[in-house]
């Protein structure tokens, strides 16, 4: 019995369409890297070791922070997760501040929990009839840090899932002023700064850490990412032996190696075509206007749908064969990368046009302004219990509440359940949204 093996050498499944993650679309990006069994080796004399590197893998790294533009580069075979916690581990302390953006992932949280960190939340703005947000805005983040100036570091995501940012430039140079570190999740831009029509790679723009995972969009193995540093950190580098395996795959070290080595070679008239393919088939999509927000990715499509987006994702899946990222509450988000055709993005549009469905108002997905009652690492080691989401008003979660993807908590471990977020995680279910931390319309509680 192999039903993992069996399906991914389904013949309709290896067919499929993808507009998703990873970005090598299943191996088309491996152009020059052959994958091979052989190369599953532990550390030995000729292929030195990731957590005390002095040989090949030194060297290697060494060329990755030339090629993104950083001082210091780690490969990180734990994914864009081990690089936020090391981040966070390794900046901030047990008890001390950090000035955070709401909408983060949830490794963050997980960091949070681990560090003992206490977050100053800073929540971005609502976009497009409250279904998509901002990045975090410079005005908002200089008002958090004047209001707590004793937090040692800013953390932000940029860019969001939805492929907007906002003027991290700015916000670094603030950030700096008052003597703070800036921490960046860019896991969804390893790609930048590879076209004109791209926004410029994340770590050129002031931050002290940006992590990224090259895996999303770039032509590498999944659990792959790689974590940029101004400056030499100890602290970091001791932060990522904690939370990196100890025994960590050749396999995706060389992975990481080669989404750099593709970052520096690829023709830049690769994303050149893909941003004219994108223009004629999705205008509004590069057309993209909104003052709250400096650079939209044109390479992640923000499709809005008539109807339930989630019943579009099921359709596109079982009548065209096309596999997209994620529905939410308002759309699809469609992640295309420099290994897609012109015929795959005509196939996506014509399919979009055909499906009609009847209109329904969009369901906002944002968080809600909530009160915060205990740190996420008191909920994670807080006696719990489990009580229908119902019945689950004015009580403090005990375990977050999220659409997955993208992995933002709709309510945070340690908030207070508000009535409008029980009413629309109700409603994301009854439309089929996957929902983590909800059981059987049960959640977990503070006891």
């Amino acid at each position: 019995m192999r039903p993992i093996y069996d399906i991914l050498n389904d013949e309709k499944f290896k067919k499929q369409i993808q507009f998703h993650m990873p970005g090598h679309l299943r191996g088309r990006g491996f152009e020059n890297f052959e994958i091979n069994p052989c190369m599953d080796v532990t550390e030995l004399y000729e292929t030195d070791d990731l957590h005390s590197p002095d040989g090949v893998i030194k060297e290697s790294m060494e060329n990755a922070a030339r090629v993104f533009g950083a001082d210091k580069a780690y490969y990180l075979v734990n994914g864009s997760t081990s690089g936020v916690l090391s981040m966070v581990l390794g900046f901030v302390g047990d008890g001390e501040k950090i000035i955070a953006d709401r909408f983060c992932h949830k490794s963050f949280v997980s960091a949070l929990a681990l560090s003992g960190a206490v977050p100053v939340w800073v929540n971005p703005h609502l976009l497009e009839n409250d279904t998509m947000w901002s990045s975090c805005e410079a005005e908002d983040i200089v008002k958090a840090m004047d209001e707590n100036p004793d937090a040692k570091a800013v953390y932000i995501t940029a860019p969001n899932y939805f492929g907007l940012m906002g003027d991290v430039e700015k916000i670094a140079t603030e950030v700096h002023k008052r003597g703070m570190y800036l921490l960046v999740d860019g896991a969804h831009g390893a790609h930048y700064g590879m076209s004109d029509y791209l926004p410029p790679s994340i770590i050129s723009l002031g931050a002290d850490a940006v992590c990224m995972s090259l895996h999303k969009t770039l032509p590498s193995l999944t659990q792959t990412a790689i974590l940029l540093t101004k400056g030499s950190h100890k602290r970091l580098e001791n932060a990522l032996k904690i939370v990196q395996t100890s025994s960590p795959s050749y396999i995706f070290t060389s992975s990481c190696e080669y989404a750099t080595h593709f970052y520096e070679n690829c023709p830049k008239d690769r994303w050149d075509k893909l941003f004219e393919w994108v223009e004629r088939y999705f205008p509004e999509q590069v057309e993209y206007k909104n003052k709250r927000v400096k650079f939209k990715d044109f390479t992640r499509l923000n499709i809005p749908c008539k109807g339930n987006s989630f019943r579009v994702s099921e359709i596109l899946r079982e009548k065209y064969n096309i596999a997209v990222e994620c529905a939410y509450g308002g759309g699809i988000i469609v992640i295309l990368n420099a290994f897609h055709t012109e015929e795959e993005i005509k196939k996506l549009r014509d399919a979009l046009d055909e499906i009609c469905l009847e209109e329904e108002d969009a369901i906002k997905i944002a968080p809600f302004e909530s009160r915060v009652e205990k740190l996420p690492r008191e909920a994670f080691f807080a006696k719990r219990k489990s009580v229908a989401l119902s019945e689950a008003e004015g009580k403090i979660a005990a375990e977050g509440i999220m659409v997955y993807p993208p992995g933002i908590y709709q309510v945070l471990p340690g908030e207070i359940i508000t009535k409008e977020a029980i009413e629309t995680i109700a409603m994301l279910i009854e439309k089929g949204a996957d929902i983590a931390g909800v059981n059987q319309s049960n959640c977990l509680i503070f006891e």
